[in-house]
């Protein structure tokens, strides 16, 4: 085999070429279902930074009663609408621990704006508003906490990761954390307190950092080199799922609580059936010396007419037959070009990826829609940027298989920056800049094509290759370190996001993240190797070669 450094990729890429034998035909249907099932893992991560954005216009901004729905005694129709502005704009007015204030209407009604309980009270009347469970409302900085906080839950779960990952295995651990999302969504549902909802949010937080994680090795070591690419990024299209799932719920109305309620059930009781019924990673299982096991594992995922025999000897040589490496030998590694260039390289990507904005585009959604003054209702149109994500994720299924690695984040990187700028300029005309009229249209096709292009290259791709690129003596110490570097990335940048909108103005806060995807092409352009077609002891050989 001959590798290509300057070209970033490998040469021959034929197997035939390579005098590698013929094992059989494989059978692609079990790793498509052992992936699918273990990507529900990704369709809840995607559900916990979609939540916010539904969640906090509702916690934040309680609706008040529409007079509309409650002719009073004189003039109805027209006292309704002379009184609804001053109603929202008494109630605005209060601050958090004031007392509720009372509005006087003309015929001496009167509207209690409690903001745990309020009702419509009539002096001709006894009828009033159906009473209204106790509620929570939030500040601006509890608000800021609850959409943010689950990002340093998933650092301390990528902390936790390793080390279990590297005990127990993936689906053992996505076994594990799964009861304690569902328990968090229920809390979430039926909590009273500002208390209740944040820790609710770090538990949800550590365990994403566990599963996402656990999920994203778990595809990679079962796929097959010729479909690993289109599998591993499975995830990603689940986390878009899960964006448009929970978006379509804050559409229906369902409420911040129930939506929780669903959301905790409808994705984690598969996820926990589904996941128990499938063998560990093969490559986990040639690391604890279990040959046998892994024999099994590899015949039930390549199918019973495929010789595994080559593969799994390959696959027995990287995991060393067994040996283990300690915590402190995983660290000494870090020495070695041929682990630190492939790790700092997977951090990289993280650190440019997050901070051009992804996840900030998740959670204030509505909050940019709404600041934008769109036309068009501002959860619908989240809905349709999550119909966006779902759609480049799709695209990127196929994309990250046909163009590559290394085209896909460069075209992606250059894609994504000139949407944040239009969305910035769209921001700049707003404000009256140089008296160009903006248009309306524009917030709307720019978060489209920003998350259409996001969701097809430069979200999945860091995940697949973070995981491709460490070798399997490092890889479960190295993907939870890449990982706590990523979550860090996500809260720094979902945290400033409203900080740098009051102090900026979105239009700079958003060519800044215009610049930080082009330093991803430039990243990408010097250090990334092309891993399409490789096997992961391959991509290990390559970067092996550094070493001399």
């Amino acid at each position: 085999m001959v590798f290509s450094l300057s070209q970033r990729e490998w040469r021959p890429a034929d197997p035939k070429a390579e005098g590698k034998p013929a094992s059989g035909t494989i059978k692609l249907w079990p790793q498509v279902l052992v992936a699918l099932t273990a990507s529900l893992a990704h369709l809840s991560l995607g559900t916990v930074l979609a939540y916010p954005a539904i969640a906090v216009p509702q916690l934040t901004k309680p609706l008040l009663p529409d007079p509309s729905q409650y002719p009073l005694k004189t003039g109805a129709g027209e006292l309704n609408r002379r009184h609804n502005t001053t109603l929202q704009e008494t109630f605005n007015q209060s601050q958090v621990g004031e007392a509720p204030p009372l509005v006087y209407l003309l015929d001496n009604s009167t509207v209690s704006l409690d903001r745990l309980n309020y009702t419509l009270t009539r002096s001709d009347t006894s009828s009033s508003l159906p009473p209204r469970p106790h509620e929570v409302w939030l500040s601006h900085s509890q608000a800021t906490w609850f959409a943010s906080v689950h990002t340093t839950g998933a650092i301390m779960g990528s902390v936790v990761c390793g080390p279990l990952v590297s005990s127990m295995g993936q689906r053992r651990a996505i076994l594990i954390t799964s009861p304690f999302i569902l328990a968090s969504w229920l809390t979430i549902w039926a909590a009273s307190l500002f208390s209740l909802l944040v820790s609710a949010r770090l538990v949800l937080g550590i365990c994403i950092g566990v599963t996402g994680t656990a999920a994203q090795i778990y595809n990679v070591e079962i796929a097959h080199e010729s479909v690993r690419g289109s599998l591993t990024c499975l995830t990603d299209f689940f986390v878009g799922l899960g964006l448009l799932f929970t978006y379509a719920l804050g559409m229906s109305g369902l409420g911040w609580r129930w939506t929780a309620f669903t959301l905790g059930l409808v994705i984690n009781l598969p996820l926990i059936i589904g996941i128990a019924m499938f063998p560990d990673s093969p490559r986990w299982l040639a690391t604890r010396g279990r040959k046998e096991d892994a024999r099994k594992a590899l015949s039930f995922l390549r199918g019973s007419n495929y010789d595994v025999s080559a593969e799994l000897e390959n696959i027995m040589k990287a995991g060393n037959g067994g040996s283990k490496n300690t915590l402190g030998q995983q660290v000494r590694s870090l020495k070695n070009p041929g682990v630190y260039m492939p790790f700092l390289t997977s951090c990289g990507l993280f650190i440019f990826t997050q901070f051009s904005g992804p996840y900030v585009m998740y959670s204030y959604t509505i909050y940019i829609f709404q600041a934008a003054k769109v036309s068009v209702n501002p959860y619908l149109s989240s809905v349709l940027v999550g119909v966006a994500r779902v759609v480049g994720s799709a695209v990127g299924l196929v994309v990250v298989e046909r163009a590559g690695r290394r085209p896909a984040m460069m075209v992606g990187g250059i894609g994504a920056a000139l949407s944040l700028g239009c969305l910035g300029f769209y921001f700049f005309l707003q404000n009256g800049h140089g008296g160009v009229r903006y248009e309306q249209w524009l917030p709307l096709a720019s978060m489209i094509s920003y998350t259409l292009i996001v969701g097809a290259t430069i979200s999945p791709i860091p995940f697949l290759l973070s995981s491709e690129l460490l070798p399997l003596s490092f890889r479960s110490l190295g993907s939870a370190v890449s990982k706590i570097v990523f979550y860090l990335a996500s809260m720094v940048a979902t945290c400033s996001f409203p900080t740098l909108k009051e102090n900026l103005g979105p239009e700079v806060v958003f060519p800044l993240y215009a610049v930080s995807a082009l330093s991803l092409v430039l990243l990408v352009w010097k250090t990334l190797p092309e891993t399409k077609g490789r096997s992961l002891e391959e991509i290990e050989e390559y970067y092996k070669g550094l070493n001399k």
